[in-house]
Formats: C-alpha cells, structure tokens, sequence
C-alpha cells in the first residue's frame, strides 16, 4: 500500500511539472557535459539565477573547473559559485531581453579554457 501511495505522489508531483518552460538543450566541452538552466525555468526581465552543471561520463560531477558566465560578449565575466563537490555552479545575471539574449559560460581547467553560448529561447 506505501508503494502505491508513494507512486501516486511521484505522478502527481511529475505532472505539476511546467511543460512550457523550454529545456535549453547542453553542450559539449571535451568530455564535459554543460547544461544551464535558468531560475525561474522561463526567463524573465531582471535578476534570474543560472545553475550551470558541468558532468562526465558515467554521471560523474565535474567540480574541478572554474566556471564564468554573462549575458553579452560586451559584458564581463562574472565568475559562478560551486555548489559543494556536486558540478553545479550558480550565478545571477541581469536578463534584459529574453527572446534574443543568450547566456555566455567560459570554462576553466587548469591550461585548458572555453566558451560556448545557450540561447535563452529555444526554437
């Protein structure tokens, strides 16, 4: 009965889920996996929250890089704060326009560097 309850709840939790937001889909860094996904999950004008988390295979956290992001190539790097050893940096930015900006992430690890760029909206 506690299985079927518990099941019920993770269904239910699951569909509460927005279905809108879109998914910005990762990249590749060398054998690093770099996802971004913005707070709130639909950008909005202001200060949002971007949770970049940097993973290897087989789901192994990268948590030895420096990571950096902003807003617009004119912009300057702001560097993400590590959450712990998990792979997952955080940094707020100022979103000015949603539909054409994108987020810039400069990775770092030890003599190696580089950039890629998320567009906010996804088509």
């Amino acid at each position: 009965m506690k299985m079927i309850v518990l099941g019920l709840l993770g269904l239910a939790l699951t569909a509460c889920a927005n279905q809108d937001a879109p998914v910005i889909p990762p990249q590749m860094w060398g054998d690093v996996q770099i996802n971004v996904e913005p707070r709130p999950e639909i950008p909005i004008v202001g200060m949002n929250e971007f949770l970049v988390t940097a993973t290897r295979k087989p789901s192994r956290p990268a948590f030895d890089l420096i990571v950096s992001v902003r807003m617009s190539e004119s912009d300057v790097w702001q560097q993400a704060i590590q959450d712990g050893h998990v792979g997952v940096y955080r940094r707020a930015l100022l979103v000015t326009d949603p539909a054409t900006q994108a987020v810039f992430v400069r990775v770092e690890q030890v003599d190696k560097k580089g950039e890629l760029r998320f567009p906010l909206k996804v088509r």
